[in-house]
């Protein structure tokens, strides 16, 4: 992407995407071209100005971010889509847990509702034992003679 006469001293520096400081340590900064090849082109710059310091053209700096934004993007995408698929297989998961809740509700009404009985007639039965036991003192009779 780089043009233009700049181009004999262009260093980079090996830094991809927008450089925030030259080798030296110092911060860059962002300067207009002058020159009669590329009048108003932005470019980084190290602050010394020498020729074996960054120098940079912005839209070159800017293009690489970019690409590197669209990987990132493909990539969150992707994560996004095995999210999707794994909400939905929890999603399923929950749905099958709760209907065998509400399987185990109604079996749990139904054992209640048995064990209630249940009790009712082993207490009916007391009754019959005790009311048995009581007329068989009251009147002498035996149940063992019948």
């Amino acid at each position: 992407m780089s043009s233009g006469s700049e181009d004999s001293f262009v260093n980079t520096m090996g830094i991809h995407g927008v450089p925030v400081k030259c080798e030296c340590g110092r911060n860059s900064v962002i300067k207009t071209s002058k020159t009669k090849t590329n009048p108003g082109r932005p470019f980084f710059r190290c602050p010394t100005y020498r020729n074996d310091h960054l120098f940079k053209w912005v839209e070159d700096a800017v293009y690489e971010e970019v690409e590197d934004t669209l990987v990132k993007v493909e990539s969150f995408e992707s994560d996004i889509s095995k999210a999707k698929v794994e909400i939905e297989c929890i999603k399923n998961v929950n749905d099958e847990l709760m209907e065998e809740v509400r399987k185990a509700k109604i079996e749990l009404k139904r054992l209640s509702l048995a064990m209630k009985v249940g009790f009712g007639i082993v207490c009916l039965l007391i009754v019959l034992c005790i009311v048995m036991m009581m007329i068989e003192k009251s009147f002498g009779l035996y149940l063992s003679s019948y």
